[in-house]
């Protein structure tokens, strides 16, 4: 790992495309500006509308074209939070981080569907527009290993826990989470991920009145040790922090939990015998 300041960029994100993506350039620009190595969007970034489907990008195509030449022409790894892709069927949601030469470094597709019935809060079946992806996505890059995930991925631990075997030490989360989860969940769960993992936390959300629900915002900057370096609060706002390998380091020396683990036990299928218990 190596020694980055990276940039989060919240947005409210609405329904003209063109103005979206004219806010993501002026972004980048203005992140670069400010001595940042790394750049990361939030989830759908480029389209959030009453119709997800209807919008979808082809990829490649002028969306993933125009975030590739933002990274080919400033030099930095960019994380393209995610965009629709448009597929055969359903279209999915879609992560694409691209290297510094403008190319695409790694692409992941959200494989947990935001399908909610909260009280007091959203109904919202994502599984009814989107597909779910079939694969992990891991990247290496000049900042370190890199982890990606979208939103409501954040609630399944199995899968952050399998990126920290895999070698990762930052934890990509591109989202738009609601406001009522996010109030109660987002920080608690973002800080788990970052303490049990001993990994850099990097949460870039939405904020905002959308159709189906308000974003919580407060995209967070999260280190190994689990101290916000990093929030933003419920408007648009660029985040920057310093991503530190001696941080990293010294996390997982104190407390080796990623050598600690008893995968032997963990992986024991259930036979039907009862447990010994103390």
């Amino acid at each position: 790992m190596e020694r980055c300041r990276i940039a989060l960029v919240q947005m409210d994100s609405q329904a003209d495309r063109e103005k979206n993506m004219r806010s993501v350039e002026a972004a980048v620009a203005k992140a670069v500006a400010g001595g940042a190595g790394f750049v990361m969007f939030p989830e759908t970034v480029e389209y959030i509308g009453e119709d997800f489907s209807g919008n979808a990008s082809e990829i490649p195509g002028p969306v993933s074209e125009r975030f590739g030449r933002l990274a080919g022409k400033y030099g930095i790894w960019l994380h393209a939070g995610s965009v629709t892709e448009k597929r055969k069927g359903k279209p999915c949601n879609l992560t694409m981080l691209f290297g510094p030469d403008g190319r695409l470094a790694a692409r992941y597709r959200k494989v947990h569907l935001f399908d909610v019935d909260v009280e007091e809060g959203p109904v919202y079946r994502e599984s009814d527009e989107i597909a779910p992806g079939d694969r992990l996505a891991l990247a290496d890059t000049a900042l370190g290993r890199i982890g990606l995930s979208i939103c409501y991925d954040l609630r399944f631990p199995q899968l952050y826990g399998l990126y920290a075997d895999w070698g990762a030490e930052i934890l990509t989360v591109a989202a738009n989470f609601t406001d009522v989860t996010g109030e109660a969940h987002w920080e608690p769960l973002l800080r788990a991920r970052a303490i049990e993992n001993t990994c850099y936390v990097l949460a870039c959300g939405q904020c905002g009145v959308k159709p189906a629900f308000r974003a919580h915002g407060h995209s967070m900057i999260i280190d190994p040790w689990g101290r916000v370096l990093a929030e933003a609060g419920e408007e648009p706002e660029i985040l920057y922090a310093w991503l530190e390998p001696e941080t990293l380091e010294a996390a997982r020396r104190q407390i080796p939990c990623l050598k600690n683990q008893r995968r032997d036990l963990y992986t024991v299928k259930a036979n039907g015998e009862k447990m010994a218990a103390d």
